[in-house]
């Protein structure tokens, strides 16, 4: 069961408005269909597929460098058509195995119902992206998906953070970002936004705390035991 923080209390934790999230190994684990359409697009190009696990640590940054990592060595001969094949697979089904973290759609909705808004900056195309929340049943909770085709710069650059930010009508010092790769806490301290590290998902452990996160989380609902929700302010 998640134990959500009963209001008495939050007004002694610092209070944000704007909740910017990274999706996968944040709040959505999708790495069972990563591997599946990653080992699908190695096999049609007649390599071995590799372990789920391995696959997983690969994660982050985008379709196209999951697939550098995954060939190695004969990255640059067979990328493009092996970002093709994963696409193509990926999306023919992008929910089959994917499932929200513990908690996750508790605590969405405890933010949204205290006056919280949030969105996602994600490096999933944006629609492929909006399919998946949907496919778990937390897009009702997200006012804006931010993917790499709506900016110039990707993560960890500042652009996406700031993008997002914008559209929830929000300011820097009133939003907090949580996400589960350096990329995503390097980006969001370039926004000046606040950083949360989410220790559960893809990214090394290691190197999340070497970017000196403002909070670190093992489980997403951890997260409002930490900050609050500051209603209808920027």
């Amino acid at each position: 069961m998640t134990h959500l923080p009963s209001d008495a209390g939050l007004v002694e934790r610092p209070a944000f408005t704007c909740f910017i999230l990274d999706m996968d190994g944040t709040i959505v684990d999708t790495a069972a269909d990563n591997a599946r359409a990653a080992n699908l697009a190695l096999r049609e190009l007649g390599f071995d597929p590799l372990p789920v696990e391995t696959v997983t640590s690969y994660i982050g940054g985008g379709v196209p460098r999951i697939m550098r990592r995954c060939l190695g060595e004969s990255a640059d001969a067979y990328l493009d058509k092996a970002v093709d094949a994963f696409m193509r697979h990926y999306e023919a089904d992008p929910v089959a195995l994917s499932v929200p973290y513990a908690g996750v759609d508790e605590a969405l909705g405890y933010i949204v119902e205290h006056g919280g808004r949030i969105g996602v900056a994600t490096q999933t195309p944006e629609d492929l992206a909006q399919e998946i929340l949907d496919g778990v049943d937390l897009a009702r909770y997200v006012n804006v998906v931010v993917g790499p085709e709506s900016v110039k710069k990707r993560k960890p650059d500042p652009e996406p953070i700031l993008k997002v930010l914008g559209e929830l009508g929000g300011t820097s010092h009133k939003a907090i970002l949580v996400g589960d790769a350096p990329s995503d806490l390097q980006a969001a301290r370039a926004a000046g936004v606040t950083t949360c590290a989410a220790l559960y998902g893809y990214g090394s452990i290691e190197a999340l705390r070497a970017e000196e996160p403002a909070y670190s989380i093992t489980h997403f609902p951890e997260l409002l035991s930490q900050v609050a929700v500051n209603p209808g302010e920027n």
